[in-house]
């Protein structure tokens, strides 16, 4: 098998129903979807929360990451766009603590009108490299 050849990821079994992967991973780099705070059906969690949203999308992060044999440390590029980046600002902690102890990736926050939803409130999207 070609080890550059495109391999898509699925985190919900929706996903298969709309043009789009979670993940697509071509040889040793993962190239993750922005990660919202959605349910397995595809509805937002903690509206108006911006704490519990980031919560939820470094946890989708997570799971993706898990499902490749790697973690936090593998990201090397991170975009976040929010809605309201006072807010996002201030959940940080939460970004600290999915970090932890490795070496930030290089990353850019950006304010913006709107998400998909009008209930969400950031999207995270990351580059990682495999071990």
């Amino acid at each position: 098998m070609d080890k550059n050849k495109k391999q898509a990821f699925h985190l919900r079994e929706l996903e298969k129903s709309f043009p789009y992967s979670q993940a697509v991973k071509v040889g040793k780099t993962l190239y993750l979807s922005g990660s919202v705070s959605w349910d397995q059906d595809g509805q937002v969690v903690a509206a108006g929360d911006m704490k519990a949203q980031m919560r939820n999308a470094y946890e989708d992060i997570r799971k993706t990451l898990d499902a490749h044999g790697a973690t936090s440390d593998s990201i090397v590029k991170e975009t976040v766009y929010t809605k309201d980046i006072d807010a996002a600002v201030e959940a940080a902690d939460v970004r600290r603590e999915f970090y932890g102890d490795s070496t930030p990736p290089a990353s850019t926050w950006v304010q913006i009108s709107r998400l998909v939803h009008p209930e969400l409130l950031i999207e995270v999207e990351v580059v990682a490299q495999l071990p």
